[in-house]
């Protein structure tokens, strides 16, 4: 696969019971693509919900650039009261997880419904 054909990030927003759900698609790699989601993120929690869900489903790759993005992510929504729960993580973005520990910080689920029942629980 060349650079050209590896698919850029893409995010996009849907609501689920009045939660906020990214759905994060192809390579989350590179400061302008984390400010992208922060600046989503930071307009999603001024409108009330301080919980969100990341849907990475169509996420095929994240660095350590993507994974201090998603501690911003974290730590923004837990000020507000709220969390941030992950769903549909792929294997090989589930092994960075693994590897960093950040398992054990972050409410890992295997759907977007899963995790929408835990917050809603």
């Amino acid at each position: 696969m060349t650079v050209t054909e590896r698919p850029a990030f893409d995010l996009s927003v849907s609501y689920r019971d009045g939660i906020p759900v990214f759905h994060m698609k192809g390579r989350l790699m590179d400061q302008q693509q984390a400010d992208r989601l922060m600046e989503s993120l930071n307009a999603e929690l001024g409108k009330g919900p301080a919980s969100v869900v990341l849907d990475m489903v169509d996420l095929q790759y994240m660095n350590s650039t993507g994974l201090n993005i998603l501690i911003s992510v974290l730590t923004t929504t837990r000020n507000k009261g709220g969390d941030t729960l992950i769903a549909n993580v792929s294997t090989s973005v589930r092994q960075l997880f693994l590897v960093t520990k950040l398992d054990s910080v972050f409410i890992i689920t295997p759907s977007v419904e899963e995790a929408i029942a835990k917050l809603k629980g």
